[in-house]
């Protein structure tokens, strides 16, 4: 697929280019990229059963990715989505061991959820739009896999934003 300059021009006038920095900017600065997400402060509570969601929705969209990935940027996808779900699981373990969080759920970084349901969103719309689907996953699953992500995603940005 060879786009030429010119073309792209027809679709991608200056300030169209200009509104999608600034989207991206704005979307991405709540991610809080190269912060320690270890560290930085647990604003949001999520319910003990909506952590496992995401959790479990976190794993579905790595595998998802992946099988759309080429061998060489495999090794990249699943360090991303490792370290996410490692950052979930200590969370959710410290709560439950007394040593953080209270009875009413588990306190998330902000950032950390933004990023979980960016990666899940990304996986929603690769599934939706024709992406690979991982191995064993039939494509009559396909719509189903494609809802159920995109509900995950949007779900916790709403808990995101009412928090």
């Amino acid at each position: 697929m060879r786009v030429t300059e010119p073309t792209a021009r027809k679709y991608l006038d200056d300030e169209t280019i200009r509104d999608m920095a600034r989207r991206m900017l704005f979307e991405f600065v709540d991610e809080q990229p190269g912060a320690d997400l270890m560290e930085v402060p647990r604003t949001v509570p999520l319910a003990r059963v909506l952590a496992g969601i995401i959790i479990a929705a976190l794993a579905e969209a790595m595998q998802v990715r992946a099988a759309n990935e080429s061998s060489d940027r495999l090794g990249d996808v699943v360090a991303t989505y490792g370290q996410t779900l490692s950052a979930f699981g200590q969370i959710t373990a410290a709560a439950a061991s007394g040593q953080a969080g209270d009875s009413e759920g588990i306190m998330f970084p902000p950032a950390l959820l933004r990023r979980a349901a960016r990666y899940i969103g990304n996986a929603a719309d690769l599934a939706a739009n024709g992406g690979k689907l991982p191995d064993g996953v039939p494509e009559a699953a396909r719509g189903e896999l494609a809802a159920t992500l995109r509900r995950d995603a949007d779900g916790l940005i709403a808990v995101i934003t009412t928090a």
